[in-house]
């Protein structure tokens, strides 16, 4: 009987015995070679949760079912191949559909028989079952830890981190005190950032402040002596759902970087200025974040402003966004009329829809591009290849403390869990950038796809609602760039660069562009 084995060991079990990858290729191969099975595949997936099916290894041994090649699956424990129920069923279901049957050495079940479906279900469970009471242990840990008063980790502005107790950095809490001073004393966010991002301060990863970076700081209540924890449940999968309305807020154990009257005094200015007035301008910016700052290239945003003190017409242009929430210090205004810019680019797309010859022209500078699209896929799975490597060199580093009895086993359960998190994320990263470069040959995107997309997009731009003229925009441009001027009027649109994507459709095809010249 042909065979093929399903290797795979997380970063967590690496620390424990019997879990590595070359362990359970022997015992499966040693069980092969007494039943007299051919090996003709064997599939890894190294230093990779079970949480997520999104697995290189897992993945490849899932598409080959099909070709025929072979009878059976074995893993060395039912784990291996997936920690959720729901997971495990439907591989086992994608085995039954193509006559593959399957076989856990550990546990000595075969689905072959009624009696082995039925086991594999039951185990199945049990498998979710641990993994989810591993994971509720780490939540309660650190859940009583900050019940107590105690950090959970993380890099924040003004404290160090040293043996998981916040340590003040004076250097830093003198930024905190500051913006605090600030926002007491009668500036808002905005004004705070330009401030601190002219004075050359910079944030905890060294980059110029925003709007948000101060309103987080100032809502934080750790620089007043408190540890809060559980602001968020299941961030990764619920987003902004997540969010707990009621998080652990208690007295910590560290030293404050504000006072109380200060803290206090900050909330209470806070609740009086979120009471924003009724808006009086109505208008859109549909080319939001399309227009590129002619300085730093950041995406331009909407901004209006009253033609007079007594007038209640208003002008719109499109600034950069860099210095709409960072400040002058990072980058200019670079105002550009929207007037003009909307105009411009809706008659480029009716020109391009008008004349076929026009669009034909576009369409070989695109296929031109094909080639080289590819290598912007390459140089990310590059870059998140060392990030994969720095997180398990970094595990590496607490394994090793751990075994020089330098640290206890629930700080090595809690960073373990929170680099496994990474590292899945990572790897559902890599997965999917491998999986695109594993596509068949690019292939050039027709005349007849462009010609129809656009000839749609143009019929509805004049009678379409507002978000939706927003969001057709954002699907057919990727980008448009500015030229540079001294003053509003002297800047124009350089270029517009087209964004069609048709991966959805046919895996055949990849994303492809082209510029569309002034």
């Amino acid at each position: 009987m042909k065979v093929v084995l399903y290797v795979r060991v997380s970063t967590e079990e690496q620390a424990e015995e019997g879990f590595s990858i070359d362990g359970q290729i022997k015992n499966l191969t040693d069980h092969c070679d007494k039943n007299d099975y051919e090996i003709v595949e064997i599939y890894k997936d190294e230093g990779i949760s079970g949480k997520s099916t999104n697995r290189l290894g897992l993945q490849s041994l899932l598409s080959d079912c099909t070709n025929g090649s072979f009878q059976k699956v074995l893993v060395w424990k039912i784990s291996r191949i997936a920690r959720k129920q729901l997971d495990f069923l439907s591989i086992i279901e994608t085995f039954k559909q193509n006559n593959i049957n399957f076989f856990s050495l550990s546990e000595a079940i075969d689905d072959s028989t009624p009696t082995g479906t039925a086991m594999l279900q039951m185990m199945g469970t049990f498998a979710e079952l641990e993994r989810n009471q591993i994971v509720e242990n780490v939540k309660m840990g650190m859940n009583q830890r900050a019940r107590e008063g105690k950090w959970n980790g993380g890099a924040l502005l003004g404290y160090k981190s040293k043996d998981k107790k916040l340590i003040v950095d004076e250097n830093e809490a003198i930024i905190v005190r500051r913006i605090f001073n600030l926002y007491t004393s009668g500036k808002g966010y905005k004004a705070i950032a330009h401030q601190l991002n002219r004075e050359n301060y910079k944030t905890k990863r060294k980059k110029e402040f925003s709007i948000t970076s101060v309103r987080t700081i100032l809502l934080n209540p750790t620089y007043a002596g408190f540890i809060r924890f559980g602001q968020v449940n299941d961030w990764s999968s619920k987003r902004r759902s997540a969010t707990n309305q009621k998080p652990i807020i208690v007295m910590g154990e560290h030293e404050p970087i504000i006072s109380l009257e200060t803290w206090q005094a900050t909330q209470s200015l806070i609740e009086k200025k979120s009471h924003k007035p009724a808006k009086t301008f109505t208008g859109h910016f549909p080319l939001t974040t399309l227009l590129r700052c002619p300085s730093c290239g950041q995406g331009m945003i909407g901004h209006h402003s009253k033609k007079s003190k007594k007038s209640d017409e208003y002008l719109r242009y499109y600034q950069c966004g860099n210095f709409h929430y960072k400040g002058s210090a990072v980058c200019k205004s670079n105002l550009i009329p929207a007037d003009y810019a909307e105009q411009y680019v809706f008659k480029q797309i009716e020109m391009i829809t008008s004349d076929k010859s026009y669009l034909l022209d576009i369409t070989n500078k695109i296929n031109n591009k094909v080639v080289n699209l590819k290598m912007p896929l390459k140089e990310q799975l590059q870059y998140i290849e060392r990030k994969i490597k720095n997180v398990q060199t970094n595990i590496d580093k607490y394994l090793n403390l751990f075994e020089g009895d330098k640290i206890d086993s629930s700080i090595l359960k809690n960073k373990i869990a929170t680099y496994e998190e990474e590292l899945s994320e990572l790897e559902s990263k890599k997965f999917e950038i491998s999986y695109q470069l594993q596509q068949p040959i690019v292939k050039e995107i027709s005349f007849d796809r462009i010609y129809h997309a656009l000839i749609s997009f143009s019929k509805v731009l004049t009678t379409v609602e507002p978000e939706k003229l927003k969001h057709f925009l954002h699907n057919v441009i990727k980008e448009i760039t500015v030229n540079k001027g001294s003053c509003p009027k002297e800047r124009s649109i350089k270029d517009i660069v087209l964004f069609f994507d048709t991966s959805i459709k046919n895996p055949n095809h990849v994303i492809t562009y082209g510029t569309v010249l002034p």
